[in-house]
């Protein structure tokens, strides 16, 4: 059986999944998805209503959207990391509340100067965060670094430690949010594409490089990284970033084995969070 369009066409969102579409599309049309699946299920169309994402479902859908074939196609799992179902932007969505999977987007709509987490936040006052979110479209996302990546949650937590309280301060009264997460992306930023640039890795675990060198790598790399003020701990970072570093050289050392065939740079996002325990 052929499953024509519902009459109501309803525009679908750029990695939007397939409970969000249906619902909105259910809803443009009066009715609930329930309802629609249980018609399509007593025609013998698909099978019994699930929640799960199966194959017929989403033809289903597709078919009665008019959809193209590549509609919910944004995998679950990309080089073994997941691809996170979360809120997309409601000036994209026009406050529709969509959800979806941004593989290639990082947590700013740079169209609408709007922050992606929870909750969402106009971002006009903080052009920062918008150079930053390129700065991930165009190397971090290329990469393999995704949003909720163990990179991405190890930098936040260096550039945390790192910026000074009085540039928190400052960020805080012009976007009126404490959320430190928002605050501190460009530094979140900056810290990930250091430590996943093939170059620095290189350099970090060359044979023989010894802790003290290292550091002074670390420290030369990491200087500049977070704005000048007299609060400023980005030494901390530095600290943090050798200490990531000889844990995984240790571990090369000790295995060299289990690192066969492997690259320093494939090393470090393939085994450096097992490595370093998280």
């Amino acid at each position: 059986m052929t499953i024509q369009p519902i009459p109501v066409p309803t525009r679908i969102f750029g990695g939007e999944g397939l409970i969000s579409y249906a619902s909105r599309h259910a809803a443009r049309n009066g009715t609930t998805v329930e309802k629609i699946e249980r018609s399509l299920s007593e025609a013998g169309s698909i099978p019994k209503p699930s929640h799960r994402r199966t194959p017929e479902r989403l033809q289903a859908w597709r078919s009665l959207g008019a959809l193209h074939e590549n509609a919910f196609a944004t995998p679950a799992v990309i080089d073994g990391a997941d691809v996170i179902d979360r809120m997309l932007c409601l000036r994209c969505t026009q406050g529709s509340g969509g959800t979806g999977r941004l593989p290639r987007i990082g947590w700013v709509c740079a169209g609408h100067r709007r922050w992606l987490g929870t909750p969402q936040h106009d971002i006009r006052a903080l052009p920062e965060l918008v150079a930053a979110e390129r700065h991930y479209r165009r190397v971090l996302a290329p990469r393999g670094v995704l949003v909720r990546s163990p990179i991405m949650q190890w930098a936040r937590e260096c550039a945390i430690t790192g910026i000074a309280q009085s540039e928190m301060a400052e960020r805080n009264r012009r976007v009126a949010t404490s959320n430190p997460n928002l605050l501190t992306y460009p530094e979140t930023v900056r810290i990930a594409r250091l430590v996943t640039d093939p170059g620095f890795n290189t350099g970090m675990l060359q044979p023989g490089f010894r802790a003290r060198e290292r550091h002074a790598v670390s420290v030369k790399a990491s200087t500049g990284m977070f704005p000048q003020a007299e609060d400023n701990e980005s030494w901390r970072v530095a600290h943090r970033i050798t200490a990531m570093f000889n844990a995984i050289a240790g571990e090369i050392e000790r295995n060299p084995s289990r690192m066969a065939g492997t690259t320093p740079y494939s090393t470090t996002l393939a085994q450096a969070w097992r490595i370093w325990g998280r």
